[in-house]
């Protein structure tokens, strides 16, 4: 802006000048701006509340006014999120991280994944192991800050750089501060779910799904000799659960174990599902289920532990389901028996290559024909709904009533056509990979 003053002594010439002056100075600053604006995209996140305050949408990145988030020693703030079940959710084809809490939409970020070489790869995953700074043992020593593990091959979220596109080796990398924060919210089982679009999670009710029931508690019954009955201790029956489940909980067959001789002593009786579920309900610790329809069987896990399976009678076997992962989020109801859950289905058959002939006429009309081999983009929707899911798997009663016994806010029941596959092991919850 030119501001006049009366009895100034410059010429017109000496004005016009100073006005070109400026406007050539202010146009160098918007174009600064601008390139500056553009040169970091891909960093920006996005908290919907929470962190600083109130629930309204929050750019936290490359702010010179804020202070590093190594500065801030920690502290905590000002308004929690909502507490609950975390879920994590990547989306290739956006580059984009997002983070619910309780089935909250909590915050975005901007993200890197796997180049076409090495790809990453799509299914569900759980935090397996955090690591303040970590060194990768594969690709030449490269460090990872903020590293949270999803798969024992080789797969984490970490801060890295190049945000906005696939640039690594298979790992999620995502931005310094965005990494720094999500690290100290989340906590070791959280879920991880990678998919080509973005996964929204849906409420959802159905009779089908689980409720909570307390544990009777136990009536001593009498003997005839008048001792004492003797109660089996959780320790003894850890010792006989591997009879119902072995700890592996692999797709490998078991073969048969020869009979016994003759006259030998007869092996203990392996513990129940109900049995288990005592053990598992005293620890209140949520629980994972996994029913398989490629085993036909249902698995559960506690803690990265197997707890036992068992068979499970699916309609229409050979008839797919798709994958979908089912959340206890809270209580609701005053008896605290009834559960709120979400769910989130999984696009069906991975996209797949095809190739065909394109045919051109060059400038001299003459026909030019070449083959193109691309891959489809669009995903395809599950092949059926979670609530028809639900409704073709049948669960014995005994084993119904043993999970009602452990299920509590932070469990999750997983439905797929898969089995066990080579991510699923010791240290890990139950891990299915799609692609």
């Amino acid at each position: 802006m030119l501001i006049r003053r009366r009895g100034h002594d410059k010429t017109p010439s000496q004005r016009d000048c100073r006005v070109v002056g400026r406007g050539v100075s202010a146009l160098a600053v918007i174009a600064c701006l601008a390139l500056t604006a553009s040169a970091f995209p891909a960093a920006a996140a996005n908290w919907y509340g929470g962190w600083y305050g109130g629930w309204h949408k929050h750019k936290s990145a490359h702010k010179s006014h804020e202070p590093k988030e190594a500065d801030r020693g920690g502290k905590e703030p000002a308004v929690e999120i909502p507490k609950g079940p975390q879920q994590i959710f990547i989306s290739i084809n956006q580059q984009k991280l997002h983070f619910y809490s309780n089935g909250v939409h909590v915050a975005d970020t901007s993200i890197a994944t796997g180049v076409a070489a090495h790809p990453t790869p799509y299914g569900v995953f759980s935090i397996i192991q955090k690591q303040i700074f970590h060194r990768s043992n594969i690709y030449s020593n490269a460090p990872m800050p903020y590293m949270q593990r999803i798969t024992w091959s080789g797969v984490a979220m970490h801060e890295g750089r190049d945000i906005g596109h696939p640039a690594s080796h298979g790992c999620i990398r995502m931005p310094h501060d965005f990494a720094v924060r999500l690290y100290r919210l989340t906590k070791l089982n959280t879920r991880v779910i990678i998919a080509r679009a973005e996964l929204r999670p849906a409420e959802f009710a159905d009779p089908h799904l689980f409720v909570h029931k307390e544990r009777p508690p136990e009536i001593a019954t009498p003997v005839a000799n008048e001792l004492e009955p003797v109660a089996a201790k959780p320790a003894e029956l850890a010792v006989h659960a591997n009879a119902l489940s072995p700890p592996s909980q692999s797709d490998a067959v078991t073969p048969p174990a020869d009979a016994s001789p003759s006259g030998a002593a007869a092996p203990p009786t392996p513990p129940t599902p109900i049995d288990l579920a005592k053990i598992a309900a005293a620890k209140k610790i949520p629980i994972s289920i996994f029913v398989s329809r490629k085993r036909q069987r249902l698995y559960i896990r506690q803690q990265f532990e197997p707890l036992f399976d068992v068979p499970v009678t699916i309609a229409e076997p050979e008839s797919p389901l798709g994958t979908h992962v089912f959340t206890a989020l809270e209580f609701i109801g005053p008896e605290h028996t009834a559960l709120r859950w979400n769910v989130v289905s999984l696009p069906g058959e991975p996209p797949k290559r095809v190739r065909y002939v394109e045919e051109r006429r060059d400038r001299h009309g003459r026909v030019r024909r070449r083959e193109i081999e691309e891959e489809r983009a669009s995903d395809t929707p599950a092949p059926q709904g979670p609530a028809q899911v639900l409704a073709r798997i049948e669960i014995p009663p005994e084993v119904s009533e043993a999970i009602a016994q452990m299920i509590v806010p932070g469990s999750s029941l997983i439905i797929s056509d898969q089995g066990l596959g080579d991510e699923t092991g010791e240290g890990t919850d139950f891990d299915v990979v799609t692609r």
